[in-house]
């Protein structure tokens, strides 16, 4: 008997999060903590920059994108998010979903 393996996230196609791309690379640059003072101040600056359309593409494409990551371990994460650009490399699944409300209005609870 053949155990399944869950697909790595590390595979996913970052060209299928255009918008997210534009995010990471436009505002989680490398100063970005200088610039912002963190991911999420830097999200809320692009919701605020960004036109309806691209706010309500930015918060599918990041529902999307959490289910993929979803079980992952943080470097495992960290290497998906790589490839969407930018700088940001969350220390933990807290820290990583602190972009949830400010993208698609829900919050997640805390990890223990």
């Amino acid at each position: 008997m053949t155990r399944q393996k869950k697909q790595p996230a590390a595979g996913f196609d970052a060209n299928e999060f255009p918008t997210l791309k534009e995010f990471f690379s436009g505002y989680l640059h490398e100063d970005f903590n200088d610039e912002y003072g963190s991911a999420a101040a830097a999200a809320r600056a692009f919701r605020g920059d960004a036109s309806p359309e691209e706010s309500a593409q930015a918060g599918q494409e990041w529902a999307r994108l959490g289910k993929i990551l979803t079980g992952q371990s943080m470097p495992e994460i960290q290497s998906s998010l790589q490839k969407l650009g930018g700088a940001w490399r969350p220390q933990d699944l807290d820290e990583f979903h602190s972009l949830d409300a400010i993208f698609t209005g829900k919050r997640h609870a805390p990890s223990s």
